[in-house]
């Protein structure tokens, strides 16, 4: 047992040190979804929902973890960008570690996926 922990926590620090290579690495070129596609497809959709209650396939749950890491990629329309990157980071990690391993519990997920805690801060509201 003590195996397989440290398999999964191996892979899972591999996957965000990438993503903060990534991130860096990549900070001009344009992430693979909008922010729109990613609310519109992971969150409101109810894909995150479906893989927190543990209902997901493997494939979904991947699928989250790529809108994860598309959502950090991207820069916020207002707020501090230092607080955007430890929300949608948290919610990488979170994704990461349930696409992972399948026993991992969501709770981290469904706490990283708090719709308010990202939209008061930087949620841009269209003039009207």
């Amino acid at each position: 047992m003590k195996f397989n922990t440290r398999i999964v926590t191996a892979s899972l620090a591999t996957a965000i040190l990438t993503l903060g290579l990534v991130g860096t690495a990549g900070a001009d070129s344009k992430p693979k979804y909008t922010i729109k596609q990613i609310m519109k497809d992971g969150l409101k959709g109810g894909l995150a929902k479906k893989v927190i209650e543990g209902k997901a396939t493997s494939q979904e749950k991947i699928q989250l973890l790529d809108y994860a890491i598309a959502l950090y990629e991207t820069k916020p329309k207002k707020g501090d960008p230092a607080s955007w990157t430890k929300l949608t980071g948290d919610f990488v990690a979170a994704a990461a570690k349930v696409a992972i391993d399948p026993k991992a519990g969501t709770a981290a997920l469904g706490k990283a996926v708090n719709c308010k805690a990202c939209h008061n801060k930087h949620k841009y509201d269209k003039p009207r």
